[in-house]
Parts: C-alpha cells; structure tokens; sequence
C-alpha cells in the first residue's frame, strides 16, 4: 500500500492518542514522510519537565522531521522506523510501534485573562 505524503490536511486524520503528562502524541498510520528531510537518531528528549527537571525521553529507531530547539514546546513531526520507548521519571512508559508521530505540548486557555498557557510539568 502506498502512503500518501504527509501534510496539514492530515492533522485532523490521526489514529491513536498518546497523553504523557503535558506531552500529547499523535499517530497517523497512513502517512510517510518521504517529502520531508529527516534526521535519524535513536534516541531524543522531546520536552523538558520545566519544574521537576525531569524529561519525556523516545529511544528506538526515530526519525525527527524538524530539529529540536531546546526540548521545548514546539510541535516535533517524528517518524518511529521500528518501535520505540517512550519514558519519564513521573509516567508509565509506552511503545509506540512504527508509524507517522505528532508531539504536541498540552496548554489550558484562561477565559477571564484571555490568555492560553502551556502545562507545566
């Protein structure tokens, strides 16, 4: 079966929901990153626990689309190749097998100051 190439529309497509504390993962089962230059690693800290210290760590065979600033909150497009471990001091650990991954940090909005703000670890 060939893959559609991953883009924008797809955001509303994913398969599978991951919550791991503040941390947010998307899968979408048919889409590949083919088009997109990816950097291969095996292991790769995609956020930072800003008041424990702590980080939600993915070792296994990853591709990451973008690089990652500082393990902040930006959205991180990754592919896992084979399968991969998700890990943090605080959360149950959880595999994620080969696919297309959205990391998306959690925020809350605040109606009374207007204001939306990221979920501090």
């Amino acid at each position: 079966m060939n893959k559609k190439p991953f883009n924008t529309q797809d955001l509303g497509n994913f398969d599978k929901v991951y919550r791991h504390g503040d941390v947010i993962i998307f899968q979408f089962p048919e889409a590949n990153l083919s088009a997109i230059a990816l950097k291969k690693m095996n292991k790769v800290t995609l956020a930072y626990g800003e008041v424990t210290g702590h980080a939600h760590r993915l070792k296994g065979d990853i591709a990451v689309a973008e690089q990652i600033p500082e393990a902040g909150v930006e959205p991180v497009l990754f592919e896992v190749q084979a399968q991969a471990v998700l890990t943090h001091e605080e959360h149950d650990t959880i595999v994620l097998e080969r696919g297309v991954y959205l990391k998306v940090n959690q925020v809350e909005y605040d109606p009374f100051s207007d204001l939306i703000r990221a979920i501090r670890d």
